[in-house]
């Protein structure tokens, strides 16, 4: 009876310790998948910011040609779209890494410079604010 008995005790100890290493191993297999499946969703963000960033760049280059030769209408056309695209980009740019946001300043650099370029050769090209020209009208 006592060699059953101990047999009974060995074989309970053993499945005990068979299931602590299947819940274990489980357990590990898991939080492997979730680490992984993080890791896919930062890659895929990382190459949506890179694609969103180079189409982005593809069309400042393309446009800066036209801005050197633009009409006054044309740049107010272009400007606009550009503070559209900017403004959805800036929202995302929380989340680039590093290197991206770099590119990003950079950039906007370019087009900054691109900019003065074109104020400089079509002049002060703002839309005049109603209530300045009262003011000057209420000043003379």
């Amino acid at each position: 009876m006592k060699v059953t008995s101990k047999f009974k005790t060995i074989g309970l100890a053993l499945a005990l310790g068979a299931f602590s290493t299947a819940c274990n191993q489980e357990a590990v297999n898991e939080t492997n998948a979730e680490i992984d499946e993080a890791q896919t969703e930062v890659g895929n963000e990382a190459i949506d910011a890179n694609n969103d960033l180079d189409e982005f760049e593809a069309w400042v280059n393309t446009n800066a040609n036209r801005a050197e030769t633009a009409t006054a209408e044309e740049w107010a056309e272009l400007r606009t779209e550009y503070e559209r695209r900017e403004a959805e980009l800036e929202t995302r740019s929380a989340d680039w890494d590093e290197s991206s946001r770099q590119e990003w300043e950079e950039l906007k650099k370019d087009w900054n410079e691109m900019e003065n370029k074109a104020q400089s050769r079509l002049g002060n090209i703002e839309d005049v604010d109603v209530d300045v020209d009262v003011e000057r009208e209420n000043n003379q």
